[in-house]
This record gives C-alpha cells, structure tokens and sequence, in this order.
C-alpha cells in the first residue's frame, strides 16, 4: 500500500510489484527521515513472479531443493548492510525470480521559482524511498514541453519563453530505481505563467513641432530597462479618433487638423510581455503659412505688343494654386489674369506690375506683388517681306505682297525713277505705255497706335514692253518630194500680231535665203530634217520667236548610172544598194574584182526582171549592167504593199509587207527566194522553191527581200 493517495506502481510488463514495510524497516526509516529530502530510503521489498503454480503432483527431486524461509539481517548504524545465509531445504521445483521493488513517495514535487517570462521553474522531484533515478516531463495544455532525467537529487530547470505567458505548466516525474527501470509517476501542483512586465522606461510626453498645417509633430521614443526587449508602434489621433495611416514617430498636419486635438498614442509590446501604452500631451491644430513666398518677377521686352512673363518663384511648401493679376499702374487690367500678359496701345508710357496670389487648403492665402516696370512703343514688324508681284510689262497691274504686327494703318506711293508719280498712293499700279523704259518702285508706311511709325521701300525694276501669248506654235504643211512646196503656218498670238518673219533650217542649220512663209524642196534636202523658225511683233510688244517641229524628209531615188555599160566603182558608182529601174526580162549585171573579161572577174551576177536590187560591195572593183535600164539610190519608202503582181526583187517591209502569200497561178515554172541580201551570191538565199505557180509562200519579217519568177500574183492572206 503507497504512503500518499496520488502515488500510483507503475511494473515492468508481466510483473506484480509488492511493497511489504517489516518492522525494522520502518524503525529505519524513522531515523532516516533527518537526511536530504530527495535521499533514497532503504526498504524490504519483495516480489513475486507471475509464474504459473506449480504442479501438486510433481515430487521433488535431487536437483530440485525443499523451499526454505529467507533470513533479513537489518545492518545495525554504522555497520554495512549484509546478508547472511542459512542453511536451507532443496529449494522448490521452479523457485520465484527475485524484481526490484518500485520507489515509494514520501512528499510530492514542489515547482519552484516564480513563474513568470523569462524566468526560470525548477523541481528536485519530491521525496522518495527506494529512487535512484528521476524522470521530469514539463507539460502545457497537454503536450511535453521538456522532458529530461537526472540522477535522484540533481534538480530540472525549465526556462519560461514568452510564448508560455498565461498557460498552465504541469509538471510529472516518473522515479525508479535506475534510468532503464520503469518507477513510480507523481504530479506537482501546476503553475499559471504570468506576462512579464516592461521596467525602467523613461519617456517624455511632450509633442515637438508646430501644430501648423504642413508642418511636421514627433514623439519621441521610450528608452531605458528592458525596453530594447520589445517592439515599439505609433498611432496619432484627431480628438479620439485614430488618424489612418498616420502610424509613424512623425505626423505632418493637414488642413482637417485645424482646430482639433492631436495627440499620440506610444505602445511597447513584446510577446510574453504586457503591453505598455504611453499617451502624449495634446496640441491643437492650426491653420498654415507660407514659409517661402518669392517676390515674382517680370520677363520680356518691355514695350508694346510684346508678351510679358510673370515669374512666381518656388513657394513653400508645395501644391500652391498660384493666381495673376496684372496691373496698369495701380488699376487691375480687366482679364489679364493668366501667368502672361500681351502689352497694348494703353500701356504705352505706363508702368505694368503683377501679382501672385497663392492658395492652399490649410493655408492663409497670400499675395506678392512685382516690381513695376515701364512699358516703351511697340515695334512693328515685317512678318513677311515687301514685295512688288506682278509683271514689269507694259499692260500688266502691279501689287504689293507684305505681312505686318496685326492692326497696322497702310500709306502707299508709287515711284517713277525715284520721283513721286501723282495720284500713285493706292496698293496697286498699272503699267501703261508711257512706263516703259522708267523704273519703278513704292515706298510702304505703316503705323499703329502705341508702336513707332515704320517705312519701307521695294527696289526699283524697270518696265519692259509686253509679250505676245502663244496659243498654239508653228507648224509645216506640205508635199515630201523632191520639188514639193513647204508652206510654214506661223501658229496663233494674243494678241494678234502686226508682222511676220520666217527663216527655214536643214538639220538646225539656217537654209540661206529661205526666209519666206513657203519653201521648195531641193535636191540637198534629200532624207533631211526640215524646220521653220517665225518672228512676231507688234507697237509695245517684245518680239517673239517660236520654232516649228522638224519634219523628217523621206530620202527618195537618185540616178547614179543611166544606161548599159561597165563603171568603175568608187569613181563612176560608190559602194551600196541600188535598184533598176528598166522594164522586162532581160537585165543582166555582173558585180567584178577585175577588167579581163574572164569569168575569174566575176564577183556575182544576175539575170531575170529589170525590176530588181544590187548590193555593190567596198571590195568590188568594177559594176556592169546591161538591158537593166538607170540605175537609182534608194528610196526610204515604198508602197508596202500585200499583192506581188510582176516578176522582180522586192524589199520586206518598204515594198511589201512580210506575211504569208497564196499563189493560184496556172503554169508549172513558179520560182521564188527569199533573201538576206542583194549580193546576187548564193549566200544571200535564205529558202527557195520551183514548181507549180499554184503555191503559198511565208515572207519573214527579218528578210531583207523575196525574188519571185514566173508566180502570177502572189495575195497576203
């Protein structure tokens, strides 16, 4: 049975533990109980095994002794503790195993020290009979914040945190007779932990700063003791309302201050602590004043029509409204109240000033005023350059091209070779006949009220006669042949001209004595370029001389050989095409290297039609023809034509045009060629056929021409 009604056995597993006290134990412990309250007591335990009970028929054996009775020998004071045995029976078939017996409580654990944060609690376990070991576990709502053992007599500290104020601490604490045993738990009286509190804290309640609008309020912050333990917060308020977010040591006045109380609230707070909270003095909130108000200034040209500047300054502190006025003298400009100000007529001779106003919510308003200045005449100025527009001629208006400072009085007075001309002071002239040859010009004046009178002269241009105005240039009508007359149409004049001149050019240069309005064609203007140049005038008018467009003259044949016969080339013919221009069948030429009058002579010759074409060559020596008829240059054009009617050689392109031709002759001798060229070679063939006159035949473009022998009519399709 335990000695207190809160102790309770704990056993190893399968064990019954039973505490049996004798007589000499408790005598024992009487004269113990004078030791060291946490000193282990000596005391008899037994304990008896849960092992079944034996057998009643089993018979003891040899190996099996009789149970017998222990003997206890109490050690008397001074003398060690022994054990004697005694002689004793053959114990039982399966004797009892021998356990330690469990610590028994004498007092129950005290939890010293105070309790309070950042202390410390402590317990030496209580007192125990039988303890060698004693396990302490520190509880709060439940949950082991500490758990450690020591040896019986070594006392537990537990340290108090902040987060442990207000909680109730248990302590349990489990002895036994060593660490490995299981013994017997016990509880002490729980504690509640208590806040700690902040101490030494100096602080001055004094509100530093003027209660100003704009202006800045400061608290200072607590110092001394432990108040580096904890953390520090503002909060500032209007009356008894709080101020939003003004959480800070500092506090800058608004214009919702003006007449309130202000004050601040100081709090020191730290976990595990009870807050402190230190309220300052009030200070009433009043309105502001402007701590920089600049005397403005004025900038720009101090005269007429010029724009004047107010310059206000940095005010202080910021977020002013700035108004303007503007002042003639003492008197307010009735709508100049802009930061800038156009002078007029009415400030002439006068002195102007502005003043500034400045407006803030919070603030008195108030006012500063410039220095005055003197405002001079305005200066007039050319905002685009004099000008005389317009035509320097006879007939013709001239006016006046001019920009002016907006409000100008205009004078004008026309000059005629630096005099005066009467009756000339309007903004326009007209230029009559008695103008030309004179120069010209006009002098502006302009003034405005309140601005210096400005003159200004244009530069003389002297008066020209007029100029006719083509309507429509000259032209050339007329025949391109040799012989043909040219009539040149001189184009149409505004105004009408009184006379005519002509002069006629060959390739741009002038034909001597072709200065009628007809020319006749000449032999030298042959594959040329023809233009007519007129001359037109008129009383009071310049001349005026406009060119045709050239016509371009077809070159047309010229008879180089009339006749048969041989010829030398480059003495009685030069290299180059020549065509024939006899009639029939039998022409006959040959193109010669020589004079012999052997075959070798012979370059290349030609029999058929005398409507036909020679290419004579730089290397060829001599030319002779016979039943050809003349011989001719040739002509530029032809008759382009789309029906080959007559046997010959006809050029693509200037005879006939190239196409496809269909032939719907009778007879079986039709031969035709087309060509390269008239070398009268071989060579010169490009394709050839003979056969029936009913035929088609395609004449390429690139050809230079087509022979055609015995083919009736040949029709383009």
């Amino acid at each position: 049975m335990s000695l207190h009604e809160n102790v309770r056995t704990r056993t190893r597993p399968g064990r019954i533990t039973r505490a049996t006290a004798t007589a000499a134990g408790i005598a024992l412990l009487a004269g113990l109980l004078m030791a060291p309250a946490a000193q282990a007591l000596p005391m008899e335990t037994s304990t008896v095994a849960e092992d079944p009970a034996p057998d009643p028929s089993a018979q003891p054996t040899e190996s099996q002794p009789t149970e017998a009775a222990p003997v206890e020998t109490l050690p008397t004071e001074g003398t060690p503790s022994e054990t004697v045995p005694t002689e004793s029976a053959p114990a039982e078939p399966t004797p009892a195993e021998t356990a330690p017996a469990a610590p028994e409580n004498l007092s129950l654990p005290v939890i010293d020290g105070d309790p309070l944060v950042n202390g410390t609690l402590s317990s030496t376990g209580g007192q125990w009979i039988g303890a060698g070991w004693i396990k302490y576990s520190w509880i709060i709502d439940g949950v082991p914040i500490q758990t450690d053992g020591h040896a019986i007599g070594e006392a537990d500290v537990l340290q108090i945190l902040p987060a442990m104020a207000g909680k109730s601490i248990q302590l349990t604490v489990v002895a036994s007779p060593d660490a490995q045993t299981p013994g017997t738990e016990v509880s002490a009286l729980p504690v509640t932990v208590r806040p700690a509190a902040f101490t030494g804290v100096v602080w001055s309640n004094t509100v530093t700063g003027r209660p100003a609008v704009s202006q800045e309020l400061s608290v200072g912050a607590p110092q001394g003791g432990n108040v580096s333990q904890g953390t520090v917060t503002y909060q500032w308020f209007r009356g008894a309302t709080a101020i939003a977010l003004a959480t800070a040591p500092r506090y800058t006045v608004t214009a919702a201050d003006i007449g309130q109380k202000l004050s601040a609230n100081v709090t020191l707070s730290a976990p595990g602590f009870t807050s402190v909270i230190l309220t300052s003095a009030q200070v009433t909130g009043v309105i502001g004043t402007f701590s920089a108000a600049p005397v403005p200034t004025i900038s720009g040209t101090a005269r007429v029509g010029q724009l004047q500047t107010a310059n206000a300054g940095t005010w202080a502190p910021t977020g002013a409204t700035l108004s303007y006025q503007w002042y003639r003298g003492t008197a307010a400009i009735t709508g100049a109240v802009g930061r800038t100000y156009a002078t007029t007529a009415a400030d002439y001779g006068k002195t102007i000033k502005v003043r500034v106003r400045a407006s803030k919510a919070g603030f008195t308003s108030l006012d500063r005023y410039s220095a005055a200045r003197m405002i001079y005449s305005g200066t007039i100025v050319a905002t685009k350059s004099l000008l005389v527009t317009g035509v320097h001629r006879y007939g013709q208006t001239l006016r006046i091209s001019q920009g002016w400072t907006p409000g100008v009085s205009l004078k004008y007075q026309w000059y005629r070779n630096g005099v005066a001309i009467k009756g000339a002071t309007g903004s326009s002239l007209y230029l009559n006949t008695g103008y030309i040859g004179s120069r010209v010009n006009v002098m502006v004046t302009v003034s405005k009220p309140g601005y210096a009178t400005r003159s200004a002269a244009t530069k003389l241009v002297t008066v020209g006669k007029a100029v006719f105005t083509a309507t429509s240039a000259p032209r050339i009508t007329g025949g391109q042949w040799l012989g043909a007359t040219l009539t040149a149409n001189p184009g149409t004049y505004s105004p009408a001209p009184t006379a005519y001149g002509y002069q006629w050019y060959r390739n741009g240069v002038a034909i001597t004595g072709a200065r009628y309005k007809t020319y006749r064609i000449a032999a030298a203007d042959n594959g040329k370029s023809i233009a007519v140049r007129v001359w037109v005038s008129r009383a009071y008018y310049d001349t005026r001389a406009l060119g045709s467009p050239a016509l371009k003259l077809p070159v047309w044949a010229v008879t180089v050989l009339r006749g048969d016969g041989t010829y030398k080339v480059g003495t009685h013919i030069q290299p180059g095409l020549y065509k024939a221009t006899g009639t029939g069948s039998g022409c006959y030429w040959e193109r010669l290297s020589g004079f012999s009058g052997g075959f070798d002579d012979i370059n290349a010759n030609y029999f058929g039609a005398a409507r036909t074409y020679v290419q004579i060559l730089p290397g060829d020596v001599g030319f002779m023809s016979s039943g050809c008829g003349s011989w001719t240059t040739v002509p530029s054009t032809g008759a382009k034509a789309t029906r080959i009617t007559a046997d010959g050689t006809y050029r693509v392109g200037i005879d006939i045009l190239p196409g496809t031709y269909y032939g719907y002759g009778t007879g079986s001798s039709c031969y035709w060629a087309t060509l390269s060229g008239f070398s009268g070679t071989f060579d010169d063939i490009y394709d050839n056929y003979y056969g029936s006159a009913r035929t088609i035949v395609t004449i390429p473009s690139w050809a230079k021409g087509i022979e055609v022998d015995g083919c009736g009519t040949l029709t383009r399709g």
